[in-house]
């Protein structure tokens, strides 16, 4: 099983794209091929934006909840021991710093937010090269 820090955006276009490389992780996830880490920020992230109104019309709360349940359920969890203060997203901080934690890759939509020269020795992939390596 590959373990993975995977960040909010991948978990949401996943869900509302099921046929491109986020929704071909989660579906690794559901047939767990995949097991999130994560600690207690980014799975309050996860709520919280799985929440929001505007994806009601996208996501039946059923379903949300269900997310929400199975990731509570399946995923790692570990307490955080780097920091990672400069970055262009200080929110995106707490996913750098559960995979250099833990020691794995992260998965991101969003490779801007965390640059090369800030990235410990941790890997930071796209879905789409996180698909390809697997």
């Amino acid at each position: 099983m590959i373990k993975i820090v995977l960040d909010t955006n991948v978990l949401v276009t996943g869900w509302l794209s099921p046929s491109n490389p986020p929704g071909r992780i989660i579906d690794a996830l559901r047939t767990e091929q995949i097991q999130l880490v994560l600690d207690d920020r980014i799975f309050l992230e996860y709520g919280e934006v799985l929440r929001r109104p505007k994806l009601e019309r996208f996501i039946r709360q059923e379903e949300r909840e269900w997310i929400l349940d199975y990731i509570f359920h399946s995923a790692q969890r570990i307490t955080s021991t780097f920091t990672f203060p400069d970055l262009p997203d200080p929110y995106d901080a707490c996913l750098l710093e559960v995979a250099a934690t833990a020691n794995v890759q992260l998965v991101t939509g969003n490779l801007k937010h965390f640059p090369k020269n800030q990235r410990h020795n941790v890997v930071v992939l796209s879905p789409s090269e996180f698909q390809s390596r697997r």
